[in-house]
């Protein structure tokens, strides 16, 4: 058959039950799953995996350049297989499970490439108001990074599923809000400067802030805008039991006083990290600052392994 420019092949979602062959002319392919396109040229075959499987149309086909094709229909292209050895129809369910790893893995990239725009259009929405909208977020998403509207829902559940937020209805819900930016942030921060970002703690590091929440728990003083003050003693003692009898050095506590995370009580110059912590009396925290760093890496691993 000849089809001219602009006429379609066919769309997708449709149902065919042919396999085409391009003789002449160039046809391109497109998908809603994807940014890329696909282009036809003399010998190529189309169709191949809806025909096989007998699934919808995965792309929609557009003539580019007027272009003769070749039709075999189900019935044709069966009885040829029954007519040649069978390793052929071997091979071909091979390549069918080929392509469905390359979608497997081309769906893997969609959602990666789309989670930073999504935390990015979240943090905004905090940013101005406490109520966050659904259908706000999947079109801005959508937009932004042209993915289906499937794709998003699929990551706010894959973030629903870590406690990152709640959605009801129509709106978005957050415990810790905060986390959406320092998720945006450590994320931004590796895809642009290809190294693990400050925000990622050591398991050491994480044990120490847990040892401080615990003091600042079990103290019943009120805490002064968030700002909590604990003394080295009660640090030490509460880590001989919550750290299974770890002891807490300088050098230890030096990458958080470093990050802003906890500040001693005489000024960083006028000690020397190799010197006992009991030469520092007490520690300035912001008591939500560590929960909210302490949230961000118990999340961040396993949000990487949801999407891989």
């Amino acid at each position: 058959m000849n089809l001219f420019e602009g006429q379609y092949l066919y769309k997708e979602g449709e149902s065919k039950d042919s396999l085409y062959i391009v003789k002449d002319g160039t046809l391109k392919g497109t998908s809603t799953h994807s940014s890329q396109e696909s282009i036809y040229g003399p010998g190529s075959l189309i169709g191949e995996f809806n025909l096989l499987e007998s699934t919808p149309c995965k792309e929609t086909v557009q003539v580019v350049e007027e272009a003769a094709i070749q039709e075999i229909p189900q019935e044709t292209f069966r009885a040829i297989l029954d007519e040649e050895p069978g390793w052929l129809s071997s091979i071909l369910t091979f390549l069918t499970g080929r392509f469905h790893i390359a979608e497997e893995t081309n769906q893997k990239n969609i959602r990666i490439r789309a989670l930073p725009a999504l935390l990015y259009i979240l943090k905004s929405h905090l940013e101005k108001s406490q109520k966050v909208f659904l259908p706000a977020i999947v079109k801005e998403v959508q937009v932004l990074v042209n993915v289906k509207k499937e794709d998003v829902l699929d990551l706010l559940n894959a973030l629903g599923s870590l406690d990152v937020l709640k959605v009801h209805g129509d709106e978005i819900f957050f415990d810790t809000p905060r986390v959406v930016g320092l998720l945006y942030e450590t994320i931004q921060y590796r895809a642009t400067k290809k190294k693990i970002s400050p925000n990622i703690l050591s398991m050491t590091e994480q044990m120490i802030l847990s040892t401080i929440m615990k003091v600042v728990r079990d103290n019943h003083e009120p805490l002064s805008n968030g700002i909590c003050i604990i003394s080295t003693k009660a640090i030490k003692t509460t880590a001989k039991k919550s750290m299974h009898g770890m002891t807490i050095t300088m050098l230890a506590m030096q990458p958080l006083i470093q990050r802003g995370l906890i500040k001693p009580s005489i000024p960083v110059e006028s000690y020397d990290p190799t010197q006992p912590l009991d030469a520092i009396g007490f520690f300035y925290c912001d008591f939500e600052k560590i929960m909210d760093m302490l949230e961000l890496n118990r999340i961040f691993p396993q949000l990487d392994k949801k999407l891989v």
